[in-house]
């Protein structure tokens, strides 16, 4: 992108390490933030070239990156959508949840609804890198603009991640169970532990990313768990029913149960 113009709607974490990463690699970049702090931060930290407000960024970037909390980003995305005054080859999010985006987008140009699948349990601008992206996965939901979509895949190569296609529907229902589904057991096993009052100085490699897991913050979740509950749910249901299992098979002191859920399916030799 380098000559180019991006702008950076919420510079974040994310924002932020791909504010990092496209003025590494020669792009101006302009960020937008409803938190001055924030934004004086990102300057602070090289993160932004300038700043505007979220009004002015759309008729600003050839590239505009929606880096918002997903109520945020759905409110922009409306706003984008009714304005018809964004002059950007390229509109995208980064949203953890995609059907509401994709159908808040509908009638929205050059828009491609996207995933990193990267991130920190750190927030704010501080906790950015310009390689947080570097060799990861990045989902995109197919916009049928193949114009739009080749810019989006070029976008996220130049972020150092690998662009991979999938479905609205397909990206909500994968996630759940292995992006949402570990962070609300992260954060029960959190509360368990303090709870406890167990020393943490005991806490074993599982342990640790738990509890780092555990500590993000539910402000930025809560929009996340409601927005896919319905995927969820059966998932979290699910995995209690597993805990029940190896709860009662601890008290029948059941070695063959226990194997079983380990993913052992023959014999348990006793020692």
């Amino acid at each position: 992108m380098t000559g180019a113009t991006l702008g950076v709607i919420g510079v974040g974490a994310i924002g932020g390490s791909i504010g990092l990463r496209a003025r590494r690699d020669g792009t101006y970049v302009v960020g937008a933030d409803c938190d001055a702090a924030a934004l004086a931060a990102a300057l602070e930290l090289g993160a932004i070239d300038a700043s505007a407000t979220e009004r002015d960024l759309p008729r600003v970037g050839d590239t505009l990156v929606i880096a918002a909390p997903l109520e945020a980003t759905l409110r922009e995305i409306a706003r984008l959508a009714r304005a018809h005054d964004s002059k950007s080859a390229l509109i995208l999010d980064v949203a953890s949840v995609k059907l509401p985006v994709v159908r808040a987008a509908e009638g929205l140009r050059n828009f491609v609804a996207t995933h990193p699948l990267a991130g920190t349990e750190q927030s704010g601008v501080r906790a950015a890198r310009p390689d947080l992206l570097e060799g990861r996965s990045w989902a995109y939901v197919p916009s049928g603009d193949e114009t739009a979509d080749r810019r989006a895949c070029a976008f996220i190569v130049s972020m150092g991640a690998a662009p991979f296609a999938i479905s609205a529907q397909e990206h909500d229902r994968g996630v759940a169970l292995t992006s949402h589904l570990p962070q609300l057991v992260a954060s029960c096993y959190g509360r368990l532990l303090c709870d406890a009052g167990v020393a943490t100085e005991l806490s074993g490699p599982v342990a640790r990313e738990l509890l780092r897991i555990s500590g993000m913050s539910f402000t930025m979740w809560r929009g996340i768990l409601q927005a896919n509950a319905r995927n969820i749910e059966p998932q979290l249901r699910r995995i209690i029913a597993e805990l029940q299992a190896a709860a009662d098979a601890l008290g029948r002191d059941d070695a063959e149960d226990l194997a079983y859920l380990f993913g052992e399916s023959s014999s348990v030799n006793e020692a």
